[in-house]
């Protein structure tokens, strides 16, 4: 244990925003504590070994022209991802496996990018405030097939359902040629995209403490944070820092800080806009392949299967030796509040046993469920609370504070980048 129990910066939770953040901060001259409360960093873009299968516990693929990508890069570090020989992406329609980067598939990717722009720039197409995708499909067509293969692409990208996922957001994030990113696979599974950077907060001085959780944080008379009180080892021990950055969603950081160091009014609304968005997956594994694309594929129809991922590459060294694992995923309906478990996880396992033939067979590695308080928050796009607070040194990053309209771990990092760059500004690093 550490004998200097001041940092500059403390960092709570491990996850894509919280170890980015950790690591631009260590590498701007910060003293960084990351404090986490599971065994692993990674959060729910990170792996865990379950009889030797590398199973992801939520982001699949990591963009190769994204933001993860951009602060390997601000940290002088080489991201390195698997890329399969044919296309990373394909669309199922129709148990036919439809490339999305080249041929038929990549000319109607290439398309609908400039189609949608168009769309977003008439009157008559483009969305009122506040209107959901269903109710501005329904204004362009009632075609089952259109609205099922959007109602799938919201899913996938955003873990929510037409019914409550905004239209102008949808419009953005695909128009402007976010939904269109290449993408690759880590190898031995997405922790390994974080570790890298937790040897820069390593190597710059900072420290991690995995199995450690931050039970609350202390004040200075002038309301600003100066420290946190962290149950490690069985211990509790409290460390003084200058500034706090949270990554366990707003709600989490104003129950740790207090409500009453907060503005009057201040945690109600964080409380009212809180609804994080769920995802069941499961994990399987067969002695013979299942599926023929390579990497990832997304679903015009189903029940609820939005999209599926193959780690059966060897590359990828995800499985033991004479085995193929996948997974596929799903949003509940609703994709928000309480949802029957039992019904939505076996209408997932239908779609998987009608587009895996052999699925019967296969045995079934795992099956994660990301709903209510894990993680911490994961706002629906579109619906994220500001990465400030009324407390002048406390920051949120993550899942729950992202930029209008982005989604995924580029999002989280997104949050990183700007916070860490914010903090920096005004207690600038020691080097």
């Amino acid at each position: 244990m550490t004998n200097n129990l001041h940092f500059d910066s403390v960092v709570i939770g491990a996850g894509a925003g919280g170890v980015c953040t950790a690591a631009r901060l260590a590498h701007g001259g910060h003293r960084t504590l990351l404090v986490e409360s599971l065994d692993r960093i990674g959060g729910r873009a990170s792996t865990r070994d379950v009889d030797g299968f590398l199973c992801n516990t939520g982001a699949l693929v990591i963009e190769l022209d994204g933001m993860v990508a951009q602060t390997y890069e601000d940290l002088g570090l080489s991201l390195r991802l698997y890329e399969p020989k044919r296309a990373s992406t394909v669309l199922r329609w129709r148990r036919r496996d439809i490339n999305v980067a080249e041929g038929v598939g990549g000319w109607l990717r290439n398309l609908s990018q400039p189609a949608l722009k168009i769309l977003s720039k008439i009157p008559r197409f483009r969305p009122e405030a506040g209107q959901t995708v269903a109710s501005w499909l329904n204004g362009l067509t009632s075609n089952p097939a259109v609205h099922g293969l959007v109602d799938n692409a919201v899913g996938a990208m955003f873990a929510a359902n037409n019914a409550n996922f905004p239209a102008d957001v949808f419009l953005h994030y695909f128009s402007k040629g976010t939904g269109f990113k290449k993408i690759g696979m880590p190898v031995g599974g997405t922790i390994e995209v974080w570790k890298p950077l937790v040897s820069v907060l390593h190597v710059n001085g900072g420290e991690v403490w995995l199995d450690s959780k931050v039970t609350r944080l202390t004040f200075a008379a002038d309301g600003s944070v100066n420290g946190a009180v962290i149950e490690r080892g069985g211990e509790s021990i409290t460390v003084s820092t200058r500034a706090v950055v949270s990554n366990v969603g707003p709600l989490a950081t104003v129950r740790l800080a207090g409500a009453g160091h907060f503005p009057s009014g201040y945690a109600e609304s964080v409380v009212a806009a809180t609804a994080p968005a769920a995802i069941i997956t499961v994990h399987f594994a067969s002695r013979t392949p299942l599926a023929t694309f390579p990497c990832l594929a997304l679903f015009a129809k189903s029940r609820r299967l939005v999209y599926a991922g193959n780690f059966s590459a060897p590359e990828l060294r995800r499985a033991p030796s004479g085995w193929h694992l996948y997974c596929g995923a799903s949003v509940p309906r609703p994709s928000q509040g309480e949802f029957d478990l039992q019904k939505e996880t076996d209408l997932l396992l239908e779609d998987l046993r009608e587009h895996f033939p052999g699925f019967e067979k296969a045995k079934i590695v795992a099956v994660d469920v990301t709903a209510h308080d894990w993680p911490a928050q994961r706002a629906i796009t579109g619906f994220d609370l500001p990465q400030s607070t009324p407390v002048p040194n406390l920051w949120n990053v993550g899942d729950g504070v992202k930029q209008w309209g982005d989604a995924g771990t580029a999002a989280c990092a997104e949050t990183a980048r700007i916070v860490a760059g914010e903090l920096l500004s005004r207690c600038p690093g020691r080097k």
